[in-house]
Parts: C-alpha cells; structure tokens; sequence
C-alpha cells in the first residue's frame, strides 16, 4: 500500500500531461481537415461529368479519394494510451509482489475482403456505378452546406442512426460556442468505387472520394476567424462505408424531381431536401436507398 501511495505524484504529472489543451484545428464535415497535412499522396480523378445543383455550384469527376484525423487529436490519443499502460504498470509492479507476467497473444481479427463491383451488379441488375458515384458527390456537397448552417437533420436519411447521432455531436461544439465552420469552394474531383462485401445480413459498399474545399472556422459574433484560412485550397482524400439490408436492390428513377410526403401528403422537391417543408416529417429518396455508416479521412493536401 506505501508504494501505491509514493506512486500517486507520478500518476497525478501523467494525468496533467493529458488534458493539457490541444491545438485547435479547422475542420470540415465530421472534423476530418486540420492545420497540418497528412497522409499519402495524391491521386486527381480523370473524367469530368454533371453534377446536382444543391445551393452551391460544384464539379464532379471519377477518381480516388482520402480521410483521417489531424495531428493534435492523434497526440492526445496517443498520450492517453501511453499514460495508461504506464499506470497500470506501475500500479502492478508495486501490488504484484513478484508475480511473472501473463502473456497476452494478439490475434488479428478477420476482415472480410472486397469483392468487385462487378459482382454486385450480378446480384442487383439496377445498380449503376456511374449514378452511384454521382449521387455520392452530391451528397458530399450537401454534407458540407448543412455542416456550414449547423443542421444536418436534412440528411438523417442518409446516415445510419449510429453515424448521424456522431455528427450532431460533433456539430453541437459549434452551436455551443457560437462559431461557425465555414466550407467553401466545394469540388468533387473525383470518386472510386474500392468494392463490396457482406457483412451478416448487410451489404457494405465502400467509396472513395477526392474532393477539395476552402475551410475555416468563424467567431459568429465577432466575425473574426478562428482557424484555419478563408484563402487557401484543401485537398481532401476520404473512404466512405455505406450499408444496406441485403436483398434490397436498386429502384429505378421515376424522372421525378419530387414525391408525395407519406404523412401529410404534401408535394416535396426531394433534390433540395430530405424533410418535408409542411410537416416535418424525415423523407426518404426511392432512388438512394444506401445508408453512409462511417467515414474516414485518409489524407490532406493544403496549397
């Protein structure tokens, strides 16, 4: 008990070493962009195509794409994880009175590995690559927009509930502390479709997404900036994890531009937004029927 109690000044410097502040950051949907770059190389897309409008003009165009965290929130991780190995070992080298170690055997678990779009386009005959790809780049420009308002309850529908209530919470920083991340010059370069697999009885398709943007962070009463640049271009690499019950298949476009609201029966132009204007009610696509469960950011070029 005497060494565990020498032992609490050590614990106490390790504690204060974690909570010490981290640099903050600008960050775009999801907190993906920072002030540093990371990540690999770069890979442009190739082939340029139409896009949807959705309040802002952006372009699109096939390719690859990028994602994960900027260096302050790896730092802090990273001392979290060392600062508990080390308390726990001291805590069991001073109540362990000689005990030998046990050995922990590290098992890598199983992936499933991705099969070619190809093949889910012999199980679903409706799904077009093309279209897909198309209609996840404008959800990558709607994403950015509803992040800049502070809303993102337009897009529930096309998050899982897990992924949609990360978000809000993510977003809930700003609302809190009256700043506003402002996301601008949207371009989709390019989108790839890395393959499928299932995983029980969910089909799991997983997107690749170039895009760049112009990112920074704004006091909403002083109108000063924060973080980040309102001058300088972010390119920006993510992997998409989309999901859907297998056996659903693709429903063919109607041609429509809007549907008929199931609960209150009012006309809504389901291209501006998921949400019915009269009642309020959280509509559903009948052409998108994929779900987006995780997002990562691989990688951020700045210029």
């Amino acid at each position: 008990m005497k060494k565990i109690l020498r032992l609490i000044p050590v614990i106490a410097l390790i504690l204060g070493l974690m909570i010490v502040p981290m640099r903050s950051r600008a960050l775009d949907f999801g907190d993906f962009s920072g002030d540093s770059d990371y990540g690999g190389g770069w890979d442009s897309g190739g082939w340029d195509s139409g896009g949807w409008d959705d309040d802002d003009d952006y372009s699109y165009s096939g390719g690859s794409y990028s994602g994960s965290s900027s260096d302050g929130g790896d730092l802090f991780f990273i001392l979290i994880i060392v600062g508990a190995i080390i308390i726990i070992n001291l805590v069991k080298g001073a109540s362990s009175k000689g005990t030998p170690p046990r050995q922990n055997v590290y098992r890598q678990p199983t992936v499933p590995a991705l099969s070619p779009i190809t093949d889910y386009i012999m199980q679903d005959s409706a799904f077009s690559p093309s279209e897909f790809k198309e209609k996840l780049s404008n959800l990558y420009v709607r994403m950015q927009n509803q992040w800049q308002k502070k809303d993102i309850s337009s897009l529930r529908p096309y998050f899982t509930d897990a992924f949609y209530a990360q978000m809000d919470r993510q977003l809930q920083y700003y609302r809190m502390n009256n700043q506003t991340n402002y996301v601008e010059r949207i371009a989709v370069l390019g989108v790839e479709l890395l393959g499928w697999k299932r995983e029980g009885n969910m089909d799991v398709m997983v997107a690749r997404l170039n895009t760049r943007i112009v990112d920074y962070v704004k006091d909403d009463r002083t109108s000063n900036i924060l973080r980040g640049s309102n001058t300088r271009e972010k390119f920006m690499t993510y992997e998409w994890e989309l999901v859907r019950t297998t056996g659903v298949t693709t429903a063919r476009s109607t041609g429509m531009t809007s549907q008929t609201c199931p609960y209150c029966g009012a006309n809504v132009d389901i291209n501006h937004s998921a949400v019915c204007e009269y009642c309020g009610s959280v509509l559903h696509t009948d052409t998108f029927d994929w779900a987006v469960n995780s997002i990562k950011g691989i990688s951020q070029r700045t210029v």
